[in-house]
């Protein structure tokens, strides 16, 4: 619900109201026609926006004026698909997307069936009567498939888009028939018809400046944090042994004497060579 308000807003900015369109809703059909096609499908929820696009852009009033036509319809997904894709369409374009659905003839089920299997039939559209279209694109070409299904598809070469036939809506022989159909048929260069004068051109963007090259200078070392100078204190006289007392110096310690002891150790090495031989001789005896 919320999808199909965004629309109908969408479709109010692009299609503004005109002062006449509440009367013309509530107008009779034009011509003598027994059918309103708005009020045909107004009994269909699932084709309302179709329904608006027609009223708001007046195809309505040329579909009531017809004694004999076929309108293709799209359902509201049809439509949301094609608005989503095409939000800065022309009025005009709009226009003419909406009268190729508009065929002057009439076909219902059993008409459709009756065409030759696989063999595409030309019919005249709403489109063809304005004038202006070119190459075919005032024409449709309907194609019966197995099962009593169809494809409808531009007469011109070049085809954008094609759709099929998915049930009969409405028919009222042989003035008018509404069928279903998969989604728009888009003839080549409608939908891509220029908006008619000139828009303002895009400004160029602005050049960016451009960067020197720098080049990156070493990160420097950390400098020590300055130690505390701590005063030295004046260093005391230096005297000179030589000139003080003898008597009050310490008297040296003497040095061990080596000579001695390398005497003891040979004393002690002869007596056990001295044991040791008497040993071994009283082994012998």
């Amino acid at each position: 619900m919320a999808s199909r308000l965004s629309l109908l807003l969408l479709l109010a900015l692009v299609l503004p109201a005109s002062g006449d369109d509440a009367a013309a809703a509530a107008a009779a059909p034009a011509g003598g026609a027994s059918f309103n096609v708005t009020e045909i499908l107004g009994r269909f929820p699932e084709f309302g926006l179709f329904s608006y696009l027609i009223s708001k852009t007046h195809v309505d009033r040329d579909i009531n004026s017809r004694n004999t036509v076929t309108v293709l319809v799209p359902d509201n997904s049809a439509v949301d698909w094609l608005l989503r894709r095409s939000a800065r369409l022309p009025r005009a374009a709009l226009v003419e997307l909406l009268s190729v659905h508009v065929v002057l003839d009439y076909f219902d089920a059993a008409k459709i069936a009756a065409l030759p299997p696989g063999k595409p039939t030309v019919s005249t559209t709403l489109f063809q009567t304005t004038g202006n279209a070119r190459r075919r694109t005032g024409f449709l070409a309907i194609t019966p498939t197995a099962k009593g299904g169809a494809v409808f598809a531009s007469a011109a070469p070049g085809a954008l888009v094609n759709a099929t036939l998915k049930r009969v809506v409405a028919a009222v022989p042989y003035n008018i028939s509404v069928l279903q159909i998969s989604n728009f048929v888009v003839p080549p260069g409608v939908l891509t018809r220029p908006r008619p004068g000139p828009g303002p051109l895009p400004l160029p963007s602005p050049p960016l400046p451009r960067m020197k090259p720098m080049a990156i200078a070493p990160t420097p070392a950390p400098v020590p944090a300055p130690t505390k100078m701590v005063p030295i204190p004046p260093s005391l006289p230096l005297t000179d042994p030589a000139d003080e007392d003898g008597d009050e110096a310490p008297a040296a310690a003497p040095a061990p004497s080596h000579g001695n002891a390398v005497k003891v150790m040979s004393w002690w090495s002869g007596l056990g060579v001295l044991v040791g031989t008497m040993a071994c001789v009283f082994g012998y005896l």
